[in-house]
């Protein structure tokens, strides 16, 4: 493996040189190491950033044998990028490591709840039951929906599956900003659980389902209130070598655009008028790594919570570049959900010394792990930025559709 470089992993095309990021990050003072997640909770050094690229150079001069453990360190990383910004060589974990775990899943070294989630994802077309399944369940949501929109919204495997209401929330809020939008019948996963964990021709042959679905359907735009599926669509998808040919934006972007955004406030006030004035709510905001790391979408929630929802936002000492990761990526979910649950329970005591009572994310697989950890006990309620935003201006569905 020295020497070697993965040639079109980046979606920009360009070589990635593995040894060469994996000597620079084995080398360095290794300070990212405080910032790291799974390491933080799992207390091995072998699972920090320095410790991974150890291996790799290990690995590049034979001085370390390829087997199931050393593949299994490679999924030991929750994906989120915390370590690149604090890196000041620029090294991308992610990337070093992807190419490992593509090793990993071709020659069957992965872990094996790598390899049941692959059989399942294959099988059921999502990570959550049958994808046929998943669309009967939203039927109820269809009378919201515009045949022969150009906008399609994606609700994607998590929100289906795990939370139905937010689909019934976005679509409420795409009514009240006038925004005409319609949904596939049946939706295939993204592919990215896919690509994370190592089977690339897996992901391409999800990514080429979905490209086709969405030309059949002469969509202009997709959007979705899931941050990983619309990193993959925009993203991955040209690494994969699926051209997807649309605008891809996350629900924040597109609710915060002028149009739709006057719309909601002139709502919210109505809503308020009614209720009569109440005194300024506070909150905090979570940003999920897929959508501010990976997508540099950092204000757009905000401007949304702080002029739509009426919030008074109090920061977390992590925030923005630097907010903590909540642990809910495949790889480490997948491989080791304890630290998963963990790393969920780390960020929710960041958010209650804040003092306030809700949290509020942009993610449905934050959602899912933070909403748990909070428990019923908690005095933080945790929500989508979509069912604030429903609640805010009387669209949210019935506890019904919830």
């Amino acid at each position: 493996m020295s020497g070697t470089r993965t040639e079109g992993g980046r979606a920009d095309g360009k070589s990635f040189d593995l040894a060469a990021q994996g000597r620079i990050c084995s080398l360095c003072p290794n300070m990212c190491r405080f910032l790291c997640p799974v390491a933080a909770v799992r207390k091995v050094e072998t699972v920090t950033p320095r410790g991974k690229a150890t291996l790799v150079g290990g690995l590049g001069r034979d001085e370390t044998l390829w087997s199931e453990e050393a593949a299994g360190v490679f999924y030991n990383c929750a994906t989120c990028k915390i370590c690149l910004e604090w890196c000041p060589s620029g090294v991308d974990l992610v990337e070093v490591t992807r190419g490992l775990r593509e090793r990993a899943a071709l020659d069957g070294s992965a872990p094996g709840p790598v390899k049941a989630l692959r059989e399942r994802l294959v099988a059921d077309r999502s990570l959550y039951g049958q994808a046929s399944e998943l669309a009967r369940s939203l039927r109820r949501y269809r009378e919201m929906l515009t045949p022969g929109a150009k906008v399609l919204y994606f609700a994607g495997c998590s929100t289906a599956a795990l939370h139905p209401g937010l689909v019934g929330a976005a679509l409420r809020l795409f009514e009240t900003a006038g925004v005409k939008a319609a949904m596939l019948e049946s939706e295939p996963c993204c592919g990215l659980p896919l690509d994370l964990l190592g089977y690339r021709e897996d992901a391409a042959t999800f990514a080429a389902g979905l490209a086709s679905a969405v030309r059949e359907g002469g969509f202009e735009t997709v959007v979705s209130g899931c941050p990983m599926c619309t990193y993959v669509l925009k993203e991955r998808y040209p690494a994969l070598g699926v051209s997807l040919e649309v605008e891809v934006r996350h629900l924040a972007e597109v609710l915060a655009g002028p149009v739709p955004a006057a719309a909601l406030r002139g709502a919210a006030r109505i809503r308020e008028a009614g209720d009569g004035p109440g005194a300024r709510r506070r909150a905090t905001y979570h940003d999920p790594c897929y959508l501010g790391r990976y997508q540099g979408v950092y204000d757009a929630p905000r401007s949304l919570l702080a002029d739509v929802a009426g919030l008074g936002l109090v920061e977390m000492d992590g925030s923005g570049g630097l907010a903590a990761c909540c642990g809910g990526a495949a790889t480490t979910v997948t491989v080791v959900p304890d630290a998963a649950t963990a790393i969920a329970g780390r960020r929710l005591d960041e958010a209650a010394r804040t003092g306030v009572d809700l949290l509020v994310t942009a993610c449905p697989h934050c959602l899912d792990m933070l909403r748990p950890a909070a428990g019923k006990a908690s005095r933080l309620r945790v929500a989508d930025l979509a069912e604030v935003l429903a609640e805010r201006v009387g669209a949210f569905p019935g506890r019904g559709d919830r």
